[in-house]
């Protein structure tokens, strides 16, 4: 800003210089309101990014709190899942080794029945065989006998041959329903 004054007798002319400084002064003091009102603004301002940051500070270290929290949860899930996981299986292994015992138990069981019942089976049949051998020795005997009795009737005379044959008959269907 660059201003001529015009001169009077003494110098410079009084009233213009003042009117200048009050212009200066006025522009001056016009300029430093609108400097302090931007510093006041802009101090707001800091003062409002700063009361920002400090909230954000705090969230983020709420978030890395939580974030740490979620982690030792997560955690803590996963080894009580492994665990449980770890435990199932061990149960499962002592009761499929239980099982196969007791499938074993009874295979053997089941071996000593059936070898009991063969066992019975042959003694059954070896019962029976002795019961038919037995009956047939009796049966030879009384026919023997018969035959014997009949002998003495035909020294005698009085039996016929028809009669024997008939009692060898029925001595030999009494044999074959029994066995």
């Amino acid at each position: 800003m660059k201003k001529v004054f015009s001169t009077s007798l003494i110098g410079y002319n009084k009233r213009e210089v003042d009117r200048y400084l009050e212009e200066l002064t006025r522009d001056y003091e016009e300029e430093l309101r609108k400097k302090r009102d931007r510093m006041m603004e802009l101090a707001e301002e800091a003062r409002n990014l700063k009361q920002q940051n400090q909230e954000q500070s705090e969230r983020i270290e709420r978030f890395t709190h939580q974030e740490q929290y979620i982690s030792r949860a997560l955690i803590n899930a996963e080894q009580r899942a492994q665990a449980i996981i770890e435990e199932g299986q061990l149960r499962s292994q002592e009761e499929i080794e239980k099982l196969k015992s007791e499938k074993e138990k009874w295979r053997r069981k089941f071996r000593e029945v059936r070898s009991e019942l063969l066992e019975f089976e042959r003694t059954l049949v070896s019962l029976i065989e002795k019961f038919r051998d037995e009956i047939n020795y009796y049966t030879a005997k009384e026919i023997s006998d018969t035959i014997l009795m009949e002998g003495e009737t035909v020294q005698t005379g009085t039996t016929d041959l028809a009669s024997l044959e008939g009692a060898l008959n029925k001595e030999k269907n009494k044999e074959k329903v029994i066995a």
